[in-house]
């Protein structure tokens, strides 16, 4: 009940915003005994209680509501209307009467109770009003309305600039202190020892929340009314036998995880829900879900720091740099929030009409672990990742060296879903993105069949070719993402797999076989691209290279495809560049470092001749671009 137990503690510390809607109408933290709806019409009242006009508003509000008015259906909800804004039908005609006699018992209470005067002033207008049964006419004058209507309710009262009820606090605390205090304890509803905080004889309910992730419909998290599928029963007689959760506190947790869903920091995938927060009065924590680039940019900066974000190189190492950031390297305000206890929890629903949402993966860390468990994974799965987005507004994107995001891995892995809804790719996403998830909190090696894939598709570049581009970049930009990410992964499996280190930059001394291959087909590449350019057809013909078109072959049959390049395929830009001295000087180089017998073997590569290609690219990218002369202009044809 852990999980239970710091959704309530964070509700408490961020108690001071319930009911606050942002300016931006960004996620709101919904009150106690508080549910949100969608508005259709407002009704302006004075303080009389007399109309002064409609009109239409679309407006998510939250609205006082009680366990049964929460939970109703279009069949009870008749007999279970909501406490002041509701459907036009249950607060009109006969239909009404219910919604006016809870009403009534709410301002009884409130004019005992001198500390709500004003809110009894103000909903003593809107209960005067409608026991006139005018509504329906008056709405009739200024709009056209429906008896499914959502109606809100204004208050223009003398020197309050405020007039709308679902915005004032006084209305919110008047609605929660009357329930809490005469509406449970009178309701001979049961009570018992509630499981999450550890209260006896406090009042429980067995009909919780629903709609706690929207894109999961209705699916309730905690739900005991299952009677003949034997969630109980079978062990338990009662639903009530096994777990009982008060009322307080199963809308402190619902409330708290909806605002968290709903937030812009939680990363969706059809009904799954991630969610990262800490438990405390500022739950916000960096990001794990992006690349390191974007971690970085979001940390709270040093003028120091702003000035190197300011003036960003390609080939940051921008994983170094969170590491410190997160560190509190150069902010010693960063290290005072280490003992906070920082949640990761994942959701989703059962199944699609089950009406069920489950917590497929729940855990908690301090913030030293949290943060250093993203730093091991952004410093043991880095390598060059081109920028998705342009960066000081420069036309150059360039690379920084980290790790990717987690949704550019499973582009990477399993390519980009078909269409909006594709519930086969949701599914094999949804397990994916678990599987990354354990790799950074739990340690978990990461899974070889997920490498593989990457790899396999890394190695078919031709297949990412965006023939519409304009440019070089553009016509390649798929490929560099998924290349990028490909070799990130391959790092960290050997981390994970063989102990064994590799390095962002060229090894100029590594003799595996694989990565010396790798290499050579850098080098190929890098011959026929620097020919094209010396005959002016390289910022009109961005096609692949041979090199490239023959990556897939090259990958099986290392020996076989690269005699055949350097013999055939490269003469005619072998020519070009006068015999390529300095290529072939550079693949002496590299074919000196081969093991004994390892060149002449033909067998199929693995991942690490994807680490020797781009390596040794960007190695000679570098080189050219400081120097001057041809070197200098091919670098700026690729760029």
């Amino acid at each position: 009940m852990s999980w239970i137990q710091n959704l309530c503690n964070t509700y408490d510390a961020c108690h001071d915003i319930a009911g606050i809607v942002p300016k931006d109408n960004g996620d709101t933290l919904i009150p106690l005994c508080h549910t949100e709806k969608r508005l259709n019409f407002i009704v302006h009242l004075d303080m009389e209680g007399v109309f002064i006009r409609a009109e239409k508003n679309n407006s998510k509000i939250c609205i006082p509501c009680t366990e049964e008015s929460e939970g109703r259906t279009s069949r009870s909800a008749i007999n279970k209307p909501h406490p002041l804004f509701d459907i036009r039908k249950y607060i009109t005609y006969e239909k009404g009467k219910r919604y006016l006699e809870n009403q009534k018992k709410w301002l009884d209470y409130l004019l005992k109770n001198p500390e709500h005067n004003f809110a009894f002033t103000i909903l003593s207008s809107v209960h005067r009003y409608i026991s006139k049964n005018s509504l329906i006419a008056d709405l009739a004058s200024y709009v056209k309305s429906k008896d499914d209507s959502f109606i809100g309710f204004c208050v223009e009262v003398n020197g309050v600039l405020e007039d709308r009820l679902w915005m004032m606090p006084e209305v919110h605390d008047a609605w929660i202190d009357y329930y809490l205090n005469e509406y449970l304890p009178t309701s001979q509803k049961p009570t018992g020892i509630c499981y999450a905080t550890g209260k006896p004889g406090v009042v429980y309910i067995e009909n919780h929340p629903k709609s706690i992730n929207r894109l999961a419909g209705n699916a309730k998290l905690i739900s005991g009314n299952d009677k003949q599928n034997f969630t109980f029963r079978g062990r338990f007689d009662k639903s009530s036998e096994a777990v009982t959760v008060s009322y307080e506190a199963s809308q402190r947790t619902h409330q708290t995880l909806r605002w968290l869903i709903e937030s812009n920091n939680c990363h969706r995938c059809g009904t799954q829900a991630i969610i990262a927060w800490a438990v405390d009065h500022q739950p916000e924590v960096p990001d794990f879900f992006q690349n390191s680039y974007e971690i970085y940019d979001a940390l709270p900066k040093t003028d120091a720091e702003k000035m190197i974000s300011a003036h960003n190189h390609v080939f940051t190492d921008y994983s170094l740099m969170m590491r410190e950031a997160m560190g509190g390297y150069g902010s010693p305000d960063r290290l005072h929030q280490h003992t906070r206890c920082i949640a990761v929890m994942v959701t989703d629903a059962t199944t699609k009409n089950a009406g069920r949402l489950s917590i497929t993966y729940y855990r908690e860390l301090f913030e030293n672990e949290y943060k250093e468990d993203i730093d091991v994974w952004h410093n043991t799965c880095k390598w060059y990742q081109p920028f998705e987005k342009k960066v000081d507004n420069s036309k150059e994107s360039g690379y920084f060296i980290g790790a990717p995001s987690i949704t550019r891995i499973q582009h990477t892995i399993l390519g980009k879903p078909r269409s909006e809804k594709d519930a086969s790719y949701e599914k094999l996403a949804k397990g994916l993105r678990e599987q990354i998830i354990h790799c950074i909190f739990d340690g978990g090696q990461i899974p070889s069949s997920m490498v593989t894939t990457a790899i396999y598709r890394a190695s078919n570049p031709l297949a990412f070719e965006n023939k519409k581009a304009k440019n070089y970049r553009d016509h390649w930009r798929e490929w560099e993402y998924v290349l990028s990410a490909a070799c990130a992964l391959v790092k960290r499996y050997y981390h994970d797999h063989k102990k064994e280190e590799f390095a962002v930059k060229l090894e100029t001394k590594r003799d595996d076989r694989e990565y010396l291959y790798g290499r050579l087909l850098a080098l190929a590449d890098s011959i026929e691209s620097l020919a094209r350019f010396k005959q002016g057809n390289s910022k009109s013909d961005p096609r692949a290279t041979n090199a490239i078109r023959y990556m897939t072959i090259f990958s099986q049959r290392p020996l076989r495809t690269w005699n055949m390049l350097i013999s055939q395929q490269l003469n005619p830009y072998i020519r070009q560049l006068n015999g390529a001295n300095w290529y072939f000087n550079k693949i002496e180089e590299v074919k000196i470092l081969f093991k004994q017998g390892d060149f002449e073997k033909d067998t199929a590569l693995d991942g690490r001749y994807l680490l020797g290609f781009f390596a040794q690219r960007q190695a000679i990218w570098e080189e050219r671009k400081n120097n001057k002369g041809d070197k200098q202009n091919e670098f700026n044809e690729k760029s």
